[in-house]
């Protein structure tokens, strides 16, 4: 029963126009039934092909969207990387001018190092003043000439050649802070020696009545040793400390009447004797050219001068020597 049911035929009718023939075309209801679902099938697929197709247009579309923000973002940072690279190497090349005039000044610094180390003259010193460093360029007057890219390669040298030259400007500059150190130290120790070495009149008179080395006493006429030097000058003239020290002593005995010890360390003593007046007591520090006394005629003396002496490490010292000719 079913399958005659398929067997059945089915007309079709095709009317061109009015005035034409009509045709009738017959076909099994299977295959018409096979057509249709042949044309449902076809209808389907062509829009399945169309909706892929839709789909791939969009997301091709959005695919370029998404590339394109991507190139521009990527061209942003590409720029952003360059305009930084560019700010590097400027400051790079900075860099490198600085510690050229920071080797410079370092140079001068150390000639000025040798010459406190040398102790030259102040004439010496104008007629050879420090140069300055050619090394550091002045940004004052005309420049010119084509402008030449630094690549990469010559920003990293620089940039190596600048870390090399700072490193040894560090290490010069430790060395340099101690020569500076030690020669501060030896100016400083040379200043005191100075200041603490007898070099001055120790009166404004400079009329010596016996000086340093074997004599006849004045009172016995026998050959002995003065230990020190006469200087003749009236009573009450001011009697000035010969170096910076510390008054060591402060007294009076028959020989030596008033007198006054100023120990100006090293093993330095000076000795002031016959004193009339002192003027300074034990302990008390004094200047070089400070008044301590005055000229007299007490102790052993046989009329107003000042008995100067000179102490080293306990043992008299001429002391012409360490008077200004």
């Amino acid at each position: 029963m079913k399958l005659t049911k398929f067997h059945h035929k089915l007309t079709f009718v095709i009317i061109p126009e009015a005035n034409q023939s009509v045709y009738r075309i017959k076909l099994p209801r299977l295959a018409a039934y096979a057509i249709a679902a042949s044309i449902v099938v076809l209808l389907a697929a062509a829009c399945v092909v169309y909706w892929v197709h839709i789909k791939s247009v969009v997301v091709s579309q959005l695919y370029r969207a998404q590339n394109h923000s991507r190139t521009v973002q990527l061209e942003q940072d590409v720029a952003s990387k360059s305009k930084t690279i560019e700010e590097l190497k400027n400051e790079i090349f900075e860099l490198s001018q600085q510690a050229a005039e920071m080797k410079g000044k370092v140079e001068e610094i150390k000639k000025l190092g040798d010459h406190l180390k040398s102790a030259a003259p102040a004439s010496s010193a104008q007629a050879n003043p420090l140069p300055v460093s050619a090394a550091v360029a002045s940004s004052e007057g005309g420049m010119g000439g084509p402008a030449f890219p630094v690549t990469s390669a010559q920003a990293k040298e620089l940039a190596r050649e600048t870390k090399a030259l700072l490193t040894t400007l560090g290490s010069e500059t430790r060395q340099l802070h101690k020569n500076l150190a030690l020669a501060q130290q030896r100016e400083l120790e040379k200043q005191l020696k100075l200041r603490t070495t007898p070099s001055i009149w120790p009166t404004r008179s400079k009329k010596v009545t016996s000086p340093f080395g074997y004599r006849k006493d004045p009172f016995t006429a026998k050959l002995s040793f003065h230990r020190g030097m006469d200087i003749a000058g009236p009573t009450g003239d001011p009697v000035y400390a010969t170096a910076e020290g510390v008054v060591h002593t402060v007294g009076f005995d028959k020989f030596h009447g008033n007198h006054v010890v100023i120990d100006h360390s090293r093993g330095v003593r000076t000795w002031y004797m016959h004193l009339s007046k002192t003027a300074v007591k034990t302990g008390e520090p004094v200047r070089k050219g400070q008044s301590i006394g005055q000229v007299g005629s007490t102790g052993r003396s046989t009329g107003p001068h000042l008995h100067y002496e000179v102490q080293l490490h306990g043992k008299s010292a001429d002391p012409a020597p360490y008077l200004p000719k």
